[in-house]
């Protein structure tokens, strides 16, 4: 609770680092000699300011070579204790979790709302806070998008992060204007087409997405992690699917409409043959029959077209299988063959490919997925997350402020800044020239070694050739000494 006024006083009396610069980075820095006044360690820091952009992705920022005490050289207690426990990586997860966890039982009163009353429309202190939350998490949304551009959407979370909050946005928009029209609050007689009903509807979509996204929390527990993975990637999968499925859905309701819309045109007793069920004569009817024979295929009633015929002084309704309503029939098995027993068949057996493929690999895939999770943790936003990143976005304006105002001193303060990165550009291609040499150096050891060890096996190899050239010798000769001493052995007989 104190890290949002601990900030706004770095930035407006202070140096404006606290967010910017970790204990290890200040400790590294290298103090002023001593014969160096109060005036050569404001430039110091002024050019601090000046050289030192800030880096979004953690704390590798440019330390100003000075220290934050004119008397004893160290950093005041208060600010030093919140530079510390601010700067590490786990305080800042479980601040975000803290605050999420809010916004969670907040949104469930708002959900479920105890107080809510018939005829009024309130909003309790719970409906605020959902509100706040909700509205800081989208802006942080739309800024991510043009911080990090396209590759934003290349996170399954971050994309699902965004869907999620601008349906809490449009819905609270919608329904707020609604409610502001309406007299009470009673929902249960509006159409369910009123502004009122399809915001809360678009809310209450959003609350489910906000408590699913918990899932998310699982990626950093090693049993649970890979699962959570592969679930997302089995998603994926289900997406590919169900464009498909669009595809066949539409081609198949466009066909089946166009068979069985005569039958409902032109009602009178004179029409011979009729349909059974006219659901997939009508649009309604069509769409929703079509859909659910994904989970209960069947029904072949919904394609039948019927005789009206007298049969032993009864009206009965006798099947036809003439051509044309025999084809609606089959068009109707089709459709049903395609959906369940092919499309279905396929999806289980990519996310079986998928899961194969997750598990074979579900250590790495789930530390990668644990690593981009944790890693939105070292930006120094992450500090303050929602709805408390206003103060970051205060204390990083303070920030440029002093540089730009820095900036305006004079040429002198200009030249020492270009000095000063002079020589450090100069020592960094030193550094860089000497890693080089020393990376040189040590190919050109490896490659000797290498081709040492080369010659000694080419050797080795043609050392055993002729030992074994030469063994083979050795014993085609005895054998021609033996067969000698055999005709000797037969002469002398």
């Amino acid at each position: 609770c104190l890290i949002p006024l601990v900030v706004v006083v770095d930035s407006l009396f202070r140096k404006s680092d606290i967010l910017f610069v970790s204990p290890q980075m200040l400790n590294k820095k290298k103090p002023l000699k001593n014969n160096v006044g109060k005036q050569e360690s404001d430039q110091a820091f002024r050019m601090n300011l000046l050289d030192s952009p800030e880096n979004e992705q953690g704390n590798s920022s440019i330390l100003p070579f000075v220290e934050t005490d004119e008397n004893d050289g160290q950093e005041n207690e208060m600010f030093s204790f919140f530079r510390e426990r601010i700067h590490r990586p786990i305080f800042r997860m479980i601040v975000y979790h803290f605050l999420e966890v809010i916004f969670l039982i907040g949104l469930g009163f708002s959900m479920i709302d105890p107080k809510d009353t018939t005829g009024k429309s309130e909003l309790w202190f719970y409906d605020i806070v959902t509100m706040i939350f909700v509205i800081n998490y989208f802006i942080e949304d739309v800024l991510d998008i043009f911080r990090r551009k396209w590759t934003f959407f290349s996170s399954f979370w971050s994309f699902y992060s965004l869907i999620n909050h601008s349906l809490f946005m449009l819905g609270g928009c919608l329904s707020s204007y609604g409610f502001y029209h309406l007299e009470d609050d009673n929902r249960a007689k509006l159409s369910g087409n009123h502004i009122v009903n399809v915001g809360s509807t678009f809310v209450s979509i959003a609350a489910s997405m906000a408590f699913f996204r918990t899932v998310r929390w699982l990626l950093l527990q090693r049993t649970l992690g890979p699962v959570v993975v592969c679930i997302i990637k089995v998603l994926k999968d289900t997406f590919h699917i169900f464009l498909l499925f669009i595809i066949i859905f539409v081609s198949f309701a466009i066909g089946t409409f166009s068979m069985f819309k005569p039958f409902t045109l032109q009602r009178s007793n004179d029409n011979s043959f009729k349909m059974k069920e006219e659901n997939l004569a009508k649009v309604k009817g069509l769409f929703s029959a079509m859909f659910w024979r994904v989970f209960d295929p069947g029904e072949p009633d919904l394609a039948s077209i019927v005789n009206a015929t007298t049969l032993n002084g009864k009206d009965v309704d006798v099947l036809s299988l003439e051509f044309s309503h025999f084809m609606g029939l089959a068009f109707w098995a089709v459709y049903q063959a395609i959906i369940v027993i092919l499309l279905i068949n396929i999806l289980i057996a990519m996310m079986n490919t998928t899961y194969t493929k997750v598990s074979e690999h579900a250590d790495i895939e789930w530390k990668y997925s644990k690593s981009y999770y944790q890693v939105q943790f070292l930006a120094p936003r992450a500090v303050l997350p929602p709805p408390f990143r206003m103060f970051y976005y205060f204390s990083k304006l303070i920030r440029f402020l002093k540089r730009k105002c820095v900036s305006c001193c004079g040429d002198k303060l200009q030249g020492y800044g270009q000095e000063d990165r002079g020589t450090r550009h100069k020592d960094y291609l030193k550094l860089l020239l000497k890693l080089v040499k020393t990376k040189q150096h040590s190919d050109y050891e490896n490659s000797i070694q290498d081709d040492f060890r080369d010659l000694r096996q080419d050797i080795q190899n043609i050392v055993s050739d002729k030992q074994k050239s030469v063994h083979e010798e050795i014993d085609g000769l005895k054998k021609k000494m033996d067969e000698l001493m055999n005709e000797i052995r037969s002469l002398k007989k």
